[in-house]
């Protein structure tokens, strides 16, 4: 067992602590799939959301390996394509979106080594953001390197993603929408998600849509 199961092992215990129930791909109680026989490290489900979101996990410490996770994307492909099926306790489940986690998403970040985290209420009130804030469609804070590479995963993604497919995105900590949030000071919260889908808008009609919310 290498470091990034460890790291799954610990990611889990923090999805239990709040009652989201989680499945690694190996040990006893494991997710499994048909097809293809490629896929990430781990299934959850959110109650809240009533959503099962699949995950690939990196240690968070190597950023070579965290960029590597982009591969998220490949697994949300077979998917798609019907080239790889997901179950759990042999039911067939419907993933609503695939993201990627580290040890540092319990701390806000993708990056354990990051830079400041910026408040987005100290923004130009561009009318972009206006919006933004009005409908929490971004945590209030985020941390440099991980916001840039959640950002290229998107562009990345959007070239070939299609109406009412699943999501793409991060997951996170809800310490990123508290009032105040240091560097040096980082605490442990409610994981969140922080993903694109397609969703119904603000506008009220169905169309890609970012947002964060609680698992």
């Amino acid at each position: 067992m290498g470091k990034e199961h460890e790291v799954c092992k610990q990611l889990k215990k923090w999805f239990e602590s709040y009652k989201i129930k989680c499945w690694l791909n190996q040990e006893k109680n494991k997710f499994t799939v048909k097809g293809l026989q490629k896929k990430p490290d781990l299934i959850i489900y959110s109650k809240k959301l009533t959503q099962y979101i699949a995950i690939e996990v990196k240690s968070g410490d190597d950023k070579n390996a965290v960029r590597s996770g982009v591969k998220i994307i490949d697994y949300w492909k077979y998917y798609v394509d019907n080239k790889t099926q997901y179950y759990i306790n042999n039911k067939k489940i419907n993933i609503s979106s695939f993201c990627i986690a580290t040890l540092g998403s319990m701390y806000g970040k993708i990056f354990l080594k990051d830079g400041t985290p910026k408040d987005s209420h100290e923004d130009s009130k561009t009318q972009w953001k206006l919006t933004q804030l009005k409908y929490k469609l971004e945590p209030r804070w985020e941390y440099p390197k991980s916001k840039e590479y959640l950002r290229l995963l998107w562009a990345n993604w959007k070239r070939i993603r299609q109406k009412n497919q699943p999501g793409i995105g991060t997951i996170l900590s809800n310490i990123l929408n508290e009032p105040e949030l240091t560097k040096d000071n980082p605490k442990i919260t409610h994981p969140i998600l922080f993903d694109m889908q397609y969703r119904i808008s603000f506008k009220n009609k169905q169309q890609w849509k970012q947002k964060n919310y609680l698992l």
